[in-house]
């Protein structure tokens, strides 16, 4: 059977549902360009509007506030960190995957984990609850991932989930080291994917130790 043709009244919401993901998109690259020319603290949500060519009131349809802008920057690259882990080899095991997937991804960006998971001089801070929030979606997220890696029932509500949340957890305490133990300039530091490596063997020798 053929298929229908779209009614006017069809085609007219369609073309406006693809507007709004052109402006939001476009919102979104202005923010990502001006934040990187003039930094966070210097833009304006107005100076962002104008960049995309709509007004600010247009702005704050699609983003309610700066950090927001954030976050989407930061939320719409993290399928290429989840892509990753999906791909590892087959035989690695869960922490193993999540840990070699988050290398790779941090070593393209690695500025997105920093202003993520930690903030820092020259990244906005996240409010805590935004923070929270966005850390709790991406445990989700993994958990899923992890869950359809490794073939696990749906029944089955926790070893995934904790999968998921240890690694997030040694992610964040890798962070945390590096951001409290900047190399000094010119000396030559210890690379952030040594410090995950290790982060993720305490996790796992604590796992070995509690069979």
């Amino acid at each position: 059977m053929a298929a229908k043709t779209p009614r006017p009244a069809s085609r007219k919401a369609l073309r406006w549902e693809k507007h709004k993901e052109r402006t939001r998109r476009q919102l979104a690259v202005s923010a990502r360009e001006l934040f990187a020319e003039r930094g966070y603290d210097a833009t304006s949500t107005a100076d962002i509007a104008a960049a995309a060519g709509v007004t600010e009131r247009t702005l704050f349809r699609y983003f309610p506030n700066k950090i927001t802008l954030v976050l989407d920057e930061i939320i719409t690259q993290l399928p290429e960190m989840f892509q990753l882990i999906r791909e590892r080899p087959a035989d690695e095991a869960p922490y193993q995957a999540v840990r070699e997937g988050i290398i790779e991804f941090g070593m393209r960006r690695r500025d997105l984990l920093f202003r993520l998971f930690m903030g820092g001089p020259t990244a906005p801070e996240l409010p805590l609850g935004e923070r929270q929030r966005t850390l709790i979606g991406i445990e989700d997220a993994l958990t899923e991932v992890l869950r359809q890696r490794y073939a696990l029932p749906a029944e089955d509500q926790i070893t995934p989930a904790v999968w998921a949340r240890a690694s997030i957890g040694a992610l964040r305490t890798a962070l945390a080291v590096t951001a409290r133990n900047p190399p000094a300039d010119g000396a030559p530091g210890t690379p952030i994917a040594d410090t995950v490596r290790a982060c993720f063997a305490a996790l796992e020798d604590q796992h070995r130790a509690s069979l």
